[in-house]
């Protein structure tokens, strides 16, 4: 079959979450379909692919207060306003005219628009996240009474574009069934499927860890992401000093792109903190760490830097909120905690205790390899699009 995947940030070197699950995705249907590609690149980005057509549009529209204006002029939200091209939508109009496509794959919300009104062929938006979800959930870490207020208004806009895009499509797929319940809530849409979050298949492939001597955590995550800011914010206030009394000698690495100044300023305040901004040799950070911690709070989707530690076999210390939608056993492949406390007493278990250590690096690694990658998570996209053969 031919067809389009629109995507709205370029692959070639896929690092964050998103883009790793993208990547992923791309690559499985390379495998069996004929599939052209359009995405934007912002400064300094290139991508180049063996296979298909890609063909790029620049974009850089970063956030402005004459862009905010305008998202309201346009009644949509700020992020789609951002990720607005004309060049896109001419681009993807000839694309889709010139070389009749079977599909077109969308992935992600922002990309929606780009969707030819009139289009015959199968439609499939690919959701990284209940969006509407994620704002309003962000609503609640806002401790600010107007910065509350202002994100509130925008998942407010976020759920009615949301609800507005979502019918337009054959099939949508959910990376949880919690995600696909909050879709199904705010839309009349008769196909939600689920298309799990799949961990980088590199690290499956590293030599197995060695529990190591010396008791270092690491979160591994975009700083700027408001669930991982809040939630590590938090962990550095009040479970960090608790676990310190605990461990001795005990080192967070807080690794990941985008700190602003209220993390740097935090943690340069903190003794037994490092901060690591640019990570281009992850191994570097899982080779030296005993723990990975994932202090997240709200949020959407499921964590996919919870599934590369658990591929790497690092024993992973969750919230409730950051192991959400996870098919995963509390306990056996990751500890799940209710609060920071109890982060403090799962971490002291990994950081002292080599049985426990090696039953989670092991149980870990194992779940990822059964569950969480493409060939057995993506089973529900390659149904999708077998019924559009059969359809066309």
């Amino acid at each position: 079959m031919r067809l389009l995947f629109l995507t709205s940030r370029a692959l070639g070197e896929a690092r964050s979450g998103g883009t790793i699950k993208s990547a992923a995705l791309l690559e499985h249907l390379e495998r069996q379909h004929d599939v052209d590609v359009a995405c934007f690149v912002r400064p300094g980005e290139g991508w180049r692919r063996d296979a298909g057509r890609t063909v790029t549009v620049p974009l850089h529209r970063p956030r402005s207060v004459g862009r905010l204006i305008a998202s309201y002029a346009r009644r949509r939200p700020l992020s789609v306003e951002r990720n607005h091209s004309d060049e896109m939508s001419m681009t993807v109009r000839s694309l889709v005219d010139t070389n009749g496509y079977d599909v077109v794959f969308v992935d992600g919300w922002l990309m929606a628009q780009y969707l030819p009104r009139g289009y015959g062929g199968s439609k499939l938006l690919h959701q990284h996240n209940a969006e509407h979800l994620m704002w309003e959930r962000h609503a609640e870490l806002e401790a600010s009474p107007i910065r509350r207020l202002l994100v509130r208004s925008e998942a407010a806009r976020v759920r009615r574009y949301e609800t507005s895009i979502l019918p337009r499509f054959d099939v949508v797929f959910a990376v949880s069934e919690d995600d696909r319940a909050a879709l199904l809530a705010i839309a009349d849409v008769g196909d939600v499927r689920i298309l799990p979050n799949v961990a980088d298949l590199g690290l499956l492939v590293r030599p197995t860890l060695e529990p190591p001597r010396e008791p270092v955590v690491l979160f591994l995550g975009t700083l700027s992401w408001a669930p991982n800011l809040e939630g590590m914010k938090r962990f550095l206030r009040d479970g960090l000093p608790s676990l310190q009394r605990e461990v001795p000698g005990i080192r967070l690495v807080v690794a990941g792109a985008g700190a602003p100044r209220s993390l740097t300023s935090l943690v340069a305040r903190m003794p037994g903190v490092e901060l690591v901004r640019d990570t281009p040799d992850d191994e570097s950070l899982y080779g030296r760490a005993r723990a990975f911690v994932d202090v997240g709070l709200g949020g959407s989707g499921t964590r996919v830097k919870i599934l590369n530690a658990l591929a790497r076999g690092l024993p992973v210390v969750a919230t409730a909120d950051a192991a959400r939608g996870l098919d995963v056993t509390a306990g056996g492949d990751l500890l799940v905690a209710i609060d920071s406390n109890d982060v403090v007493r799962g971490l002291t278990r990994v950081l002292t205790d080599d049985a426990t250590w090696l039953a989670l690096s092991e149980r870990g690694r194992d779940l990822v390899r059964r569950r969480y990658v493409p060939d057995v998570a993506f089973r529900s996209l390659d149904d999708a699009l077998s019924a559009a053969r059969e359809r066309s």
